[in-house]
């Protein structure tokens, strides 16, 4: 079973549901000391279009109630203003590149996209449409705002499509190395039962003992790969004098509470495998891992559809950010908040 929920096709992640569906309802005004802070003032220029405060506020309203609602009033709240300011007056610049964009490659948006896209929406997370103008009207939109804010966004994946589809490729090496990522932080939370071998490496040894040393523990490394008795390579070879006689058995651990380069060894390892050596102060390490709870998550074979979208919104997301990033070069931008 995948412990990550689905995601989403290309076109419905690119046109996702911008508020959360399930949120608790808020007012849908702001205090009266926010009403009375509001001064209209030009707060960013792009190209030869000016962005206002009053715009900017109107954007961030969502955000702002949410603010209100859940940020003790202070300095926490003021930093948090501040900051929902920042991030939504950087998504209306973005914005406004795409515009000129589109405008510049003749990309429209027409009404039945907007219907298509909001019926898309309420069949993915199975409500009506009427349910999902409920719900951004809960969340501080007008249902105009809301239809506003799908414009945006079926217009950025139709520029998407047009600029940056059939660019990106997804290779089997992409979706094992994602897959192994979400191996790798499922392990950081499991517990895990290791073995390990040291062998002497002192500091003060001469460069020619430290390499017959670190040659022993590759033997060694190499003889428990090809199946030796890892426990009776302990015994025999082992320095660790309270572990040695148990076959170098640590006992149930988690992740951390090893020495940090044999942690990060042993998080690369599945269950019966060994690895190393690793130097560790004054010896090396071999370590096996001997067990380990359950995995939660589906086989890769399983999981490799799944992967393949992910990194797919991943790689489009970048090129998305470095597109954009290209037409801010190109363009007059002055944020002046």
């Amino acid at each position: 079973m995948a412990i990550w929920r689905k995601s989403r096709s290309l076109e419905a992640r690119a046109l996702g549901l911008w508020i959360t569906l399930g949120s608790c309802a808020v007012a849908t005004t702001l205090p009266a000391t926010a009403e009375a802070a509001l001064v209209e003032r030009v707060v960013a220029v792009v190209g030869e279009k000016a962005i206002l405060f009053t715009d900017l506020r109107e954007r961030a309203r969502p955000m702002l109630l949410r603010v209100h609602q859940e940020v003790p009033v202070g300095a926490q709240r003021a930093a948090a203003i501040s900051q929902v300011y920042k991030l939504m007056l950087e998504s209306m610049i973005d914005e406004e590149l795409e515009l000129r964009a589109a405008s510049r490659s003749k990309v429209v948006v027409t009404a039945r996209e907007i219907d298509d896209a909001l019926a898309r929406i309420a069949a993915q997370n199975k409500l009506s449409v009427e349910q999902v103008v409920e719900e951004a009207t809960r969340a501080g939109l007008t249902e105009r705002q809301y239809r506003s804010e799908l414009r945006r966004q079926v217009m950025e994946a139709k520029l998407l499509n047009l600029r940056l589809q059939g660019r990106i490729r997804v290779t089997d090496e992409d979706t094992r190395a994602a897959y192994r990522r979400i191996l790798l932080e499922e392990r950081k939370k499991q517990r895990f039962r290791p073995a390990w071998i040291t062998i002497p490496a002192p500091s003060g040894a001469s460069s020619d003992e430290l390499a017959r040393q670190r040659s022993l523990a590759e033997s060694i490394l190499h003889q428990a790969a090809q199946g030796a008795d890892f426990a009776e390579l302990a015994r025999q070879h082992s320095n660790d004098a309270r572990t040695r006689d148990a076959g170098g058995t640590l006992g149930w651990m988690k992740s951390g509470q090893l020495p940090a380069i044999v942690d990060r060894a042993a998080l690369s390892l599945a269950v019966g495998e060994v690895g190393g050596p690793v130097r560790l102060e004054d010896r090396f390490v071999i370590i096996k891992i001997v067990e380990r709870d359950a995995s939660q998550l589906p086989s890769y074979e399983e999981a490799r559809p799944e992967l393949a979208e992910r990194v797919y919104m991943e790689k489009m997301n970048k090129a998305r950010r470095q597109w954009l990033d290209s037409l801010r070069r190109r363009t007059h931008v002055d944020v002046r908040l």
